[in-house]
């Protein structure tokens, strides 16, 4: 598989794979993992799922896939059946599209049905000027179970707030919408950021999502750009200190199993 976005980041070009995230986690008790599409070249997704699968066999852990999907094909729904007769796969992320809007193309818009009609979620990945993309998204596909990966990558690093905090309210309407906590360290200044410079964003997403709504996520590999994982997990709970025990355990455990809907049965039965 090619991923050529990787070209822009050398530091984390290379073999990443089991071994390695077992190293980069081995301190940490992770019972479930749900892998996210990684930007393969678009025709080389099915070759993707069809890899993390395998990887299933050797991880009991693995039990679910975010895959990537050609969602604007003419051939969406035939391919779509194809796709979901992997029970791991349980919903599809695709990246917003410059300079041409992906979530603003009527054809993605109109085939965002096929999603509820096979009972897939939809992670919203944003760069926090292209927020605005999503909620037009969200109100066009209102029925779709929505997961807004990266907290929408606001600028921490430059402190732009307002525009990204009124973003965050209007997808927030939408209780079927929830909230990723991950990416935010490599938003921040890579090398000098501290809880600090996070905790505001993560008030406003508790203030508006709540911690029903929102879930962590490890960014793996892609965290270690500005931070080892152990220290991420470490910085999200001292971000989320202020939540009871039965609300840290939504956060980081329940909500995403309750959102991929990855907790009602056996993955080894269905690979």
């Amino acid at each position: 598989m090619s991923y050529p976005w990787l070209d822009d980041v050398p530091a984390i070009k290379k073999t990443l794979g089991l071994a390695e995230y077992r190293e980069a986690t081995k301190e940490i008790p992770i019972s479930n993992l749900i892998f996210l599409q990684c930007e393969c070249l678009p025709d080389e997704y099915q070759t993707e799922v069809d890899y993390v699968t395998q990887l299933a066999t050797q991880d009991s852990r693995i039990c679910g896939i975010v895959a990537y999907f050609p969602l604007e094909s003419d051939q969406a729904l035939e391919k779509l059946k194809a796709l979901t007769t992997n029970k791991l796969v349980k919903g599809i992320r695709r990246l917003e599209e410059e300079s041409i809007s992906l979530y603003g193309n009527p054809r993605f818009i109109a085939h965002m049905e096929l999603l509820c009609q096979h009972n897939l979620s939809f992670d919203l990945c944003v760069k926090a000027h292209q927020l605005l993309a999503a909620v037009k998204l969200v109100e066009a596909a209102p029925d779709v179970r929505y997961m807004l990966d990266h907290f929408g990558k606001p600028a921490i690093r430059t402190n732009a707030f307002s525009q990204w905090k009124h973003h965050i309210t209007e997808l927030a309407k939408n209780p079927r919408v929830h909230c990723k906590l991950s990416g935010l360290v490599t938003e921040a200044d890579w090398d000098r950021w501290t809880v600090a410079d996070l905790q505001p964003y993560v008030e406003v997403v508790m203030e508006h999502f709540g911690p029903a709504r929102m879930a962590f996520g490890g960014d793996w590999p892609v965290v270690t750009l500005a931070s080892d994982y152990a220290r991420w997990f470490d910085t999200a709970l001292q971000l989320c200190r202020g939540l009871s025990p039965d609300e840290l355990t939504r956060v980081f455990y329940q909500n995403a199993l309750d959102f991929y809907q990855i907790d009602s049965y056996d993955p080894h039965d269905t690979i």
